[in-house]
């Protein structure tokens, strides 16, 4: 029975450990936008320890707020470059279709915000 328990442990740790093997995160990208996963836990006592304690988590939600859109350069004639660091994805998330992207444009901005459909999300708030 032990064996069959330890057995099992290490399958489910495996899976969990494959899930956060198989999201590719961007450093460039974890540089621009850890700032508002830090923001959201800023009740914890220390946002590192946080998320060394929430490895698949934090990997999850570093996913969903750097790689659940992209950006459309140009897609405007007129206006300015979009910078995606002050995209705080989360608030165009009442915008994202099941399962089609949404383009959403930004007033002042010739680049516009490409939203993945709900079905592609590997996390959502």
């Amino acid at each position: 029975m032990k064996r069959i328990i330890f057995s099992l442990f290490i399958l489910i740790s495996l899976a969990v450990t494959s899930q956060t093997n198989e999201i590719k995160l961007n450093a460039e990208k974890i540089k621009k936008f850890e700032p508002y996963i830090h923001f959201k836990h800023t009740g914890y006592s220390s946002f590192n320890e946080w998320r060394e304690n929430n490895k698949l988590l934090y990997t999850k939600e570093m996913w969903y707020y750097s790689e659940s859109f992209y950006v459309k350069r140009n897609h405007l004639t007129e206006g300015v470059t979009l910078n995606e660091e002050i995209i705080d994805i989360t608030r165009f998330e009442s915008q994202r279709k099941a399962n089609e992207e949404v383009t959403v444009i930004l007033p002042g901005f010739k680049d516009a915000l490409v939203l993945l459909p709900g079905n592609k999300l590997i996390y959502k708030p």
